[in-house]
């Protein structure tokens, strides 16, 4: 009976034990009370918006070039027998200094010889038309003769019909009218043949004279002079050295102007060539550091390369600077930056590229909170970009970027 009991009663023992225990760990547990979540405040730093039209300015890199560098030759062959004073290394020439001098004897003994045949082709020529002159006087005669012949004849055939004249004297009127037409026949023939004569004589003395003239020339070339103000470099002619025509002298490079070369990309060139102004005339600020001291030059540019580099994905431009004294002192070769300015946008504000979103989005500040607004990217300078669209004077334009950042965010400008 016991047991029986002891069955029951225990395992009811145990569950009151087990409940109040539980009631009593549920009664004294620790309460947390919820804590509120705070909302984050995102530090920014922005740019006040100022729309104006905007030119963006291209910095690229060149080289200084001579606009004129030719290799000056002898135009004749001979001994140099006098070179200029300042013909040395290095040296600065005006246009028509002398560089050398080549020996003129053989030149003008031929242009002599030329002058002579030609003063003895021009007495020729003078001496055939006296003669075509004076055949064309005695065809003159001959033809009056010849009119005076046939009237002759006709009187004599009048006489003759009338029975006044012999058959004798009437053949004599006719072979007198037919000798006379041979000789008009004859002198004129010859008169044409003394014409063609001197047609003859008219282009043998224009051959003596293009061979005048050709003398001439060849005797200008025994004194080569500077063609126009430049620096002297790789000089190959002395006193007594002897030079072929076509010898190198020496190496010219124009002093007076220069040029800068620079490359552009196809993207800056396609941007410049589409606008209102294009690429040709357009100014250029040429920079060229020379130790402690930053010289500027301004220039105008010229020309465009022919093709565009396959290579390169670019195209070479040049730009001819302005005469200047301090350009004359600068020489060809030189490394310089071309600063020239873009095209003018309307409107626009330059803001650096990574405030901008997918290229079209940015974000302003409203009330201490992010607003999105729409853009249209004109320029992309590289590092910063020409905006223009969905703002206005006074806007407050972040331009802090972190990947969280979208519209609604509470924001505080440092």
């Amino acid at each position: 009976m016991l047991r029986i009991i002891f069955k029951i009663i225990l395992p009811l023992l145990i569950l009151s034990v087990g409940g109040g225990a539980f009631a009593y760990f549920l009664a004294t547990k620790p309460v947390e009370k919820p804590v509120p979540v705070k909302e984050r405040v995102w530090n920014v730093a922005v740019q006040d918006v100022r729309l104006s039209d905007r030119a963006p300015s291209l910095s690229l890199f060149g080289t200084l070039i001579a606009a004129r560098d030719v290799e000056l030759r002898s135009l004749v062959a001979g001994e140099v027998i006098r070179v200029g004073e300042i013909f040395k290394e290095g040296a600065v020439l005006e246009k028509g200094d002398l560089l050398v001098e080549i020996d003129p004897f053989d030149y003008e003994a031929a242009l002599a010889e030329k002058k002579a045949s030609a003063l003895e082709a021009r007495s020729r020529l003078e001496e055939l038309k006296a003669t075509e002159r004076s055949d064309r006087a005695s065809l003159a005669r001959d033809k009056e003769i010849l009119a005076l012949d046939i009237r002759n004849l006709k009187r004599s055939e009048k006489l003759a019909k009338r029975g006044n004249l012999s058959d004798k004297a009437l053949d004599d009127a006719r072979s007198a009218l037919s000798r006379q037409r041979q000789q008009v026949e004859q002198r004129s023939a010859q008169l044409d043949i003394q014409q063609a004569r001197i047609g003859q004589q008219q282009a043998v003395l224009q051959r003596l004279e293009v061979g005048i003239k050709r003398a001439e020339r060849d005797l200008t070339h025994t004194r080569l002079v500077a063609p126009f103000k430049g620096y002297v470099s790789q000089i190959e002619a002395e006193l007594g050295k002897r030079l072929d025509a076509r010898d190198k002298v020496a190496r010219f490079t124009d002093a007076g102007q220069l040029e800068v070369s620079f490359h552009m990309s196809n993207r800056q060139y396609g941007i410049l060539g589409a606008s209102r102004d294009g690429v040709i005339g357009r100014p250029v600020s040429v920079s060229w550091k020379a130790g402690s001291r930053n010289h500027v030059f301004n220039g105008t540019i010229a020309r465009i390369g022919s093709e565009i580099s396959a290579d390169t994905g670019g195209i070479q431009i040049y730009a001819v600077l302005d005469r200047t004294a301090a350009v004359a002192k600068v020489r060809p070769g030189a490394f310089v930056e071309v600063t020239l300015t873009g095209e003018t946008y309307v409107n626009a504000l330059e803001v650096p590229e990574h405030a901008v979103y997918g290229d079209k989005i940015v974000y302003v500040v409203s009330n201490g909170r992010l607003e999105e607004r729409a853009v249209t990217t004109l320029y992309n300078n590289g590092d910063s970009l020409l905006i223009s669209g969905e703002l206005k004077d006074g806007d407050k334009l972040v331009t802090t970027s972190f990947a969280e950042i979208g519209p609604g965010l509470k924001v505080e400008v440092r």
